[in-house]
């Protein structure tokens, strides 16, 4: 199973290079860790620079323009790869999460983001673990993956 995440979607391919051309140019003397500090979560930019091929300890300076296109499509299409799921025995209950006034009750899209599904914890709806739980996270689950579907074809 192919899932990629857009961790820009507000931005276009071109907007994204251009911001990484501005970012790149502010930072020339930075690590590429410090740049992407700017773009996405502190922990998280070294891995991504992993992901890309790069130390996080890479001069911005000496990225080349290639590695530099890299960086933008991992920012518009990062690679989830999928390989299971895990045993229910590993479930657990969180609070919290995406208010249910901005997705849409019908297909679980987001209001602010077309495209974009929820589906169960993620969801800001919890009860006592058990029956509740598991069955928002399979009923929503199931709408946003046939919505996701629907959407997906232009439908």
């Amino acid at each position: 199973m192919r899932v990629t995440l857009d961790m820009k979607p507000a931005l276009t391919d071109q907007q994204v290079d251009q911001r990484l051309q501005r970012e790149f140019a502010q930072h020339a003397r930075s690590q590429l860790s410090t740049v992407l500090t700017g773009l996405m979560p502190v922990r998280m930019g070294p891995v991504f620079a992993g992901l890309c091929g790069l130390s996080a300890e890479t001069p911005v300076s000496q990225i080349t323009r290639g590695q530099r296109l890299a960086i933008g499509r991992n920012l518009k299409e990062l690679p989830l790869p999928v390989s299971g799921k895990r045993p229910i025995e590993e479930a657990i209950v969180t609070r919290g999460g995406v208010n249910v006034k901005e997705i849409e009750p019908g297909t679980m899209m987001s209001r602010c983001v077309p495209g974009l599904f929820f589906a169960g914890e993620v969801l800001d709806v919890d009860a006592h673990t058990g029956g509740f739980n598991l069955q928002i996270a399979f009923s929503t689950g199931a709408l946003a993956g046939i919505s996701a579907a629907s959407w997906s074809r232009g439908e």
